[in-house]
């Protein structure tokens, strides 16, 4: 708040008051009373002539006619909006302080009078002033120039007589103590002086009593304190990752009658257990606004780097005026650190009229318990601990605990599936790639904080991705699981946003579901190759933001499986269907050299649905395994009723000798499986005989 000096020495003061009363109408004044008096006066003389007395001789008679004026003037002097008048408005005054109020005295009449005074409250007001703590300070002039001086008590001053010759004035300042008052409080204070000369006039235009009321109002900044986290500690990274913190202070217009400006006030902060400065404070860290000051640094808390907080002085902080101070702090790596409970508290503190002599310096903190003299405010104010933003003029302060950033998430669930070298809708891959959130917030929630890419890591068949049926599965809440589709940008970016604009909460999981397809891959790597294609995927989370970790990424792996079919022969020499006897050749895939005509020869022809058992398999369908006669019919004829089809350990039944359906619309031996199970096997086998008559 503005200070009051007490001025003891009002040589100046006096003056100007003096030349105000000259000039202005509504100074207090007693009216004046004239009384004229004639002074008459004859000398005379007696002498002697000789010894002989003579006739007194008389002078002639002078006559003076005397004017005696008696009247006297009370004049209040601040600088108001009144000067010289019978008030003194407006005076502003802390709660618990001083109001200053000037008045002269003046001896207007051309005698001497003799003039009590006399101070006392005015009851319609807010607030009485403490007068018996209230002092005053007077200067006698004689014209302009000044003589006795002096300091009285309010004990003092009541019925305190000043005698004043013709042209003296006596100049008052009072000190007027207030006490319980508030904001906004009025306060009225009447200063009386008495003629003893007019005392006993009957006279109704004149006054032998004449009185000025000093009228003050409290006034006190109204500080409204925010502090706020503006980047989170990233939890994941305590050794070098640092937040950043937002202290603003305003000085509120309540109203006029209510708000001054703030001079000379501390601000300070305290860091909570765990926390640290990150980084020195500079004057560069402070911005202001409304002609606001920055201060400076307290030597003793500077806000040096290392240090737990900082203590800024001298700064003034005008009506609407704001400064805001912008710091970075680190984890303390002596003390252990609690976010829950790490919060950072901040003090404005204010020695309202900046005296020594009066108990009236303002604390005004987001912690509650450090604040003081806070019963000054006319409103309670509210503190909040959990960043509740601030409205209104009653001065509320927010604060709020540390924000931290831990994000912990997983790719997991790599998968392994089974394809056949041509696939549809229903036959193709489908892949399960778990997102879990591990961290303390939902992950997700902004654009781009959350991406993902599937890509082939060869780009050839049978793993092109099929871009139309990627879809994300998840938990909408109340345990229904929902699956939407989603879609990638031009470089192939999926962005959860996209579905879930709250993100995957913490400890939740989203899926990512694709499906791989093929066209005429190859079952095997190459053609003397037993062994199966395989191609992998790779699914990669991007995640940006601060403290976005590194996730690694999941390689989903499928294979292609399907039909095989082997063929083997047979030397049967005996044609009985057993290959048992001398010179008889078991089943090979080898050439039979040497056979002799009316010999036979048994063909058998495997196929079997190489793709693994449950849950990876599939079942091949309508299967339809055929050997053309034209091979061999030239060279050998078919024994009748020796085609027969095996499959798996069933029982073997009849094959059949004609012409198949399309596409194999040629005479043939074969037979029809509708149904190969994973890792089945079905078997046609016939015989056929040498010819010796070709």
């Amino acid at each position: 708040m503005k200070t009051h000096l007490f001025n003891y020495s009002l040589l100046a003061t006096g003056i100007a008051a003096v030349l105000c009363i000259n000039s202005t109408a509504n100074a207090a004044t007693s009216g004046s009373t004239t009384t004229a008096i004639d002074i008459t006066n004859q000398a005379s003389a007696s002498y002697n002539v000789g010894e002989l007395t003579q006739p007194i001789v008389y002078s002639n008679e002078v006559v003076i006619e005397v004017s005696e004026q008696v009247s006297f003037s009370l004049v209040s002097n601040n600088e108001d909006d009144s000067l010289g008048n019978d008030s003194n408005v407006n005076e502003e005054v802390a709660p618990n302080g001083f109001a200053s109020f000037k008045h002269t005295l003046a001896n207007t009449g051309n005698r001497t009078d003799s003039y009590t005074i006399k101070l006392e409250n005015v009851t319609e007001d807010n607030k009485d002033y403490d007068l018996e703590n209230s002092t005053a300070t007077f200067t006698v002039y004689s014209g302009t120039t000044a003589g006795t001086t002096g300091t009285i008590t309010f004990a003092q001053a009541q019925n305190q007589t000043f005698t004043l010759d013709k042209g003296q004035s006596v100049q008052f300042t009072i000190n007027a103590k207030t006490t319980g008052n508030v904001g906004g409080n009025e306060q009225a204070l009447l200063l009386s002086a008495t003629s003893s000369i007019l005392a006993n006039n009957t006279n109704a235009d004149i006054k032998p009593t004449l009185t000025n009321t000093d009228r003050s109002t409290t006034k006190l900044p109204t500080f409204s304190i925010v502090k706020t986290v503006t980047n989170a500690l990233d939890l994941n990274d305590l050794n070098n990752d640092t937040a950043e913190y937002q202290i603003v202070v305003k000085n509120n217009k309540v109203s006029a009658s209510y708000s001054t400006g703030a001079v000379d006030v501390a601000i300070s902060d305290n860091l909570p257990t765990g926390l640290i400065i990150a980084k020195s404070l500079t004057t560069s860290d402070i911005q202001v606004e409304g002609d606001a000051t920055t201060g400076s640094f307290d030597t003793a808390n500077a806000g040096k780097a290392g240090s737990k907080g900082f203590n800024i002085k001298g700064v003034n902080i005008p009506v609407a005026g704001t400064v805001t101070i912008t710091f970075t702090v680190k984890k303390d790596p002596n003390a252990a650190l609690d976010p829950a409970t790490a919060i950072n508290h901040v003090s404005v503190t204010d020695d309202l009229d900046n005296s020594a002599n009066t108990a009236n310096t303002v604390i005004d903190s987001t912690d509650k318990n450090a604040e003081q003299n806070m019963a000054f405010y006319a409103v309670t104010e509210q503190n909040h601990t959990d960043g509740t933003k601030v409205n209104g003029t009653n001065g509320d302060d927010s604060t709020q605990s540390l924000l931290t950033i831990k994000r912990i998430v997983t790719l997991t669930n790599p998968t392994e599936r089974e394809i056949p070298s041509t696939t549809n809708t229903t036959s193709q891959a489908v892949h399960e790639t778990i997102i879990t959130n591990n961290g303390q917030d939902s992950e997700g929630k902004a654009a781009g904080e959350l991406t993902f890419k599937i890509s082939d890591d060869d780009a050839d068949n049978p793993d092109t991705v099929d871009v139309g049926t990627v879809t994300i599965a998840y938990d909408d809440g109340s345990g229904t699981l929902k699956e939407v589709v989603i879609t990638a940008n031009g470089e192939g970016i999926y962005d959860i946003n996209n579905v879930l604009q709250d993100g995957i909460p913490p400890g939740k999981t989203a899926t990512i579901k694709y499906t791989v397809i093929s066209n005429e891959a190859p079952l095997f790597t190459s053609a003397d190759s037993d062994t199966p294609t395989k191609e992998n995927t790779v699914v990669k989370l991007i995640l940006n933001g601060e403290g976005a970790p590194t996730v690694n990424p999941v390689t989903d792996t499928t294979t292609v499986k399907g039909l095989t079919l082997d063929k083997f022969q047979a030397l049967d020499i005996n044609c009985d269907g057993n290959i048992s006897g001398a010179g008889e050749i078991n089943f090979t895939k080898d050439p039979i050299e040497q056979a002799e005509p009316d010999q036979c020869v048994i063909y058998r022809i495997d196929a079997k649905n190489t793709s693994s058992t449950a849950p990876l398999g599939f079942d091949i369908t309508n299967l339809l395994i055929a050997d053309a006669t034209s091979q061999y019919s030239t060279a050998a004829d078919y024994v009748a009723n020796t085609a027969k089809i095996k499959i798996g350990s069933a029982a073997e039944s009849n094959a059949v000798k004609g012409t198949p359906p399309a596409p194999d619309s040629v005479d043939s031996i074969y037979a029809n499986v509708s149904t190969l199970a994973p890792q089945g096997t079905a078997t046609l086998s016939f015989r056929v005989k040498i010819k010796n008559n070709r």
